[in-house]
């Protein structure tokens, strides 16, 4: 079973981060929530959530991906986090997943982690501050990071997830039970 940390700091878009962690359990992943710094968080538009754990107690060894979900002033955190920088790094050096929406490739820029080409929310490419940005398509798969646009693409960058991890048989079951 494929293990996934997926990020929560206070003003994530929640969206993206729930959708996330419903696709991926949806294809038997095993998600484990985090919080950046605290287990209760509280999104953008107010919902709060608990992670089951915080970033200090997280193994690298023991997830196949990190995912950072967009919002703010989220990931305005993430990007900031030195420890969550640090934790990237560290995914990247040992060829494991990275991924990001919206904002959050913010947090890829600073951690020199990106490729040569990544997607985000248009208004952060310059926040990113990377050269390769493309708004030509929803989800950008380059090597071991996958980065998405925005709220509105949650479900196909989910799905894309599903992809990378499990194949296009686990993509197609999932994708055609959700009718999407």
């Amino acid at each position: 079973m494929k293990k996934v940390a997926v990020m929560f700091a206070d003003g994530f878009e929640e969206i993206e981060a729930v959708s996330v962690v419903d696709i991926l359990r949806r294809a038997g992943v095993e998600v484990k929530m985090v919080g950046l710094n605290k287990k209760s968080v509280k999104g953008a538009h107010g919902i709060e959530m608990t992670a089951q754990m915080v970033l200090d107690d997280l193994e690298v060894n023991d997830f196949d991906m990190i995912v950072l979900p967009g919002g703010l002033p989220g990931a305005e955190y993430l990007a900031k986090s030195d420890k969550l920088l640090e934790v990237l790094k560290e995914f990247d050096k040992n060829s494991k997943f990275i991924a990001a929406i919206c904002a959050a490739p913010w947090a890829l820029g600073e951690a020199k982690v990106l490729k040569d080409s990544y997607t985000c929310y248009p208004g952060f490419k310059s926040k990113v501050n990377h050269e390769g940005y493309t708004n030509s398509t929803n989800v950008v798969v380059d090597k071991n990071i996958i980065t998405s646009r925005g709220p509105a693409t949650a479900m196909e960058f989910a799905l894309n997830l599903v992809k990378v991890l499990y194949g296009e048989s686990k993509f197609k079951e999932i994708k055609e039970g959700l009718l999407f």
